[in-house]
């Protein structure tokens, strides 16, 4: 129930610093690919036989990216906006999916009703991009997010009633 708490918060902060929240989560992915370049290069120099051209053609991708996030952060978010939008859509499809397997679950429909909206919000963000203006984006996806987190707090209500109602069966 934790993990629902932090995506409420994530979302509450992308709504209310909706320019600083998207820099800032461009800066923070710049510098994870420039981490993840330096390990592909040491796992290659580590692993050896011919998979250090591998690694190192990974690592120069990761810091192209890098670099690109960390020099102009604002482009980034701008590429950042259609990649959230894509995983936004396959979100909803993977919720809309799940709440037909955990149907039979008290509150379930906060997960259809949560994937519904995350494919809208996700199709939204795809359709009007490249964004006019960037403020609309932390909108959206702070939008998608509280809603994450009000449908996973509520799932991991009933999901713990569930197995306190089976314990005291058996």
């Amino acid at each position: 129930m934790a993990s629902a708490g932090v995506v409420f918060v994530c979302g509450v902060l992308a709504i209310v610093l909706p320019l600083t929240f998207s820099v800032d989560v461009a800066v923070v992915l710049g510098w994870l690919f420039l981490f993840s370049a330096l390990a592909h290069l040491i796992f290659g120099i580590h692993f050896g036989s011919g998979a250090l051209g591998w690694h190192a053609l990974i690592a120069g991708l990761y810091c192209i990216a890098a670099i690109c996030l960390l020099v102009n952060p604002l482009l980034g978010v701008v590429l950042l906006a259609l990649v959230v939008g894509v995983v936004l859509i396959a979100e909803g499809i993977i919720e809309i999916t799940l709440f037909f397997i955990l149907r039979d679950y008290r509150h379930v429909i906060w997960i259809m009703i949560d994937g519904v909206v995350t494919l809208v919000l996700g199709i939204l963000v795809c359709a009007h991009w490249p964004p006019a203006t960037l403020g609309a984006i932390p909108y959206l996806v702070g939008s998608g997010f509280i809603l994450s987190g009000i449908s996973r707090l509520l799932l991991g209500i009933a999901i713990r009633d569930a197995a306190v109602h089976d314990e005291a069966v058996t």
